[in-house]
């Protein structure tokens, strides 16, 4: 089984989110129009309200939550990215962000560890405890308000890879070296790039909005314009029936040597 290929090329607006320090940042382009946009969101429901008519919209959050075992799609999507593995960090479970939803502020990171061990027989890290509230918000919205704009977990490393010829970029994000590398990417597959993250950097303060939230958002953007696969091929759905997936362009061919991990 390898990855199956969930639509075509977009033909309407694509939007690319990455959550932030300031809440929601986007990045989308109009169809027939050549450079992206860019907008922050406080919340969901901004986001959505804004770009809930959208074509897609490809977000780096987990949506889909397992209850027992870990999801497939991280595990596949680590092995994916070699050395860049450790960018995909174990989803937390359902139960973990359910009682962050309801426990608010008074939830502890010390009891989501605990939660998560007796579900998934493994911790939680402190990246994934610390975007539990906006797991809870996405789900809770798309569950809720089922917007028109099909909506997909995506990871920006997994994109950058597609994009690169089936390699992953070796530099992290923060690194001259690496910022340059994805910037040849966004030089080979877009147009504008270069106006709309300085134009961002421009217009958002760091404590807002970080560099590589701009840099996210905007392979996110400019993979959701391509045609998508999805990672494992048939993903399993949660409780609540949301699939459990990573999408990625579907346009290198060194994906086919992949399979999913029940076929190892």
């Amino acid at each position: 089984m390898t990855d199956q290929r969930l639509a075509g090329e977009s033909t309407g607006r694509v939007v690319g989110v990455d959550g932030c320090a300031g809440g929601w940042f986007a990045v989308w382009t109009e169809p027939d129009e050549h450079g992206f946009e860019s907008g922050l969101y406080v919340d969901i429901s901004a986001l959505f309200e804004a770009h809930g008519d959208a074509d897609r919209l490809l977000v780096d959050i987990p949506i889909g939550l397992e209850s027992s075992t870990a999801r497939d799609c991280d595990r596949i999507a680590r092995r994916r990215l070699g050395a860049r593995g450790t960018s995909v960090f174990p989803a937390p479970c359902r139960a973990v962000v359910e009682y962050r939803q309801q426990e608010g502020e008074a939830a502890t990171y010390e009891r989501a560890n605990e939660m998560q061990r007796e579900q998934l027989n493994s911790g939680i890290s402190r990246q994934a405890w610390n975007i539990t509230p906006k797991i809870a918000a996405m789900d809770t919205y798309l569950r809720a308000d089922s917007p028109a704009v099909d909506v997909y977990e995506s990871h920006p490393e997994l994109c950058f890879a597609a994009l690169n010829d089936g390699y992953p970029i070796p530099q992290p994000k923060s690194s001259q070296r690496g910022r340059a590398a994805r910037f040849g990417v966004f030089a080979e597959w877009t147009a504008g790039w270069q106006s709309c993250y300085e134009d961002a950097l421009a217009a958002y303060y760091r404590k807002d909005v970080a560099r590589d939230d701009i840099v996210d958002a905007m392979i996110l953007c400019a993979a959701g314009q391509q045609p998508l696969a999805s990672v494992p091929a048939e993903p399993p759905v949660d409780k609540r029936g949301v699939p459990m997936q990573i999408v990625a362009p579907a346009i290198e061919p060194s994906w086919a040597q992949y399979t999913t991990l029940a076929e190892r």
